[in-house]
């Protein structure tokens, strides 16, 4: 059924370093299993309406998600942004759309 695992990352506490910077602390969410997908020809065309490239569909349980922005493939370290969610009928999953990041790792 799960043919992967994620970590979530959480925001933390915003504070100023000596230098002046602002920074972020970041948490990463113990491991949580996930079904990997390729994306589907109308999730690239939704994603190119909206300004972002579709990577990967990940789908999780609903109730492990609780609104994050952005997640940690365990398999490489990718990080991918969340796009999108959404949750088929009757299901108690999420599948969530993702982009991957720039540098791609962590």
């Amino acid at each position: 059924m799960w043919n992967g695992s994620i970590k979530f990352i959480r925001k933390g506490s915003r504070q100023q370093n000596k230098n002046g910077f602002i920074q972020e602390e970041e948490t990463y969410t113990e491991s949580i299993p996930a079904s990997f997908t390729d994306v589907t020809r109308n999730d690239e065309i939704l994603a190119a309406q909206k300004g972002y490239t579709a990577n990967r569909n990940i789908e999780v349980m609903e109730c492990n998600y609780n609104g994050e922005e952005s997640l940690l493939d365990e398999s490489d370290n990718s990080m991918y942004d969340i796009k999108r969610t959404y949750r088929k009928d009757k299901a108690m999953k999420i599948i969530m759309t993702c982009e991957r990041r720039q540098n791609g790792t962590i």
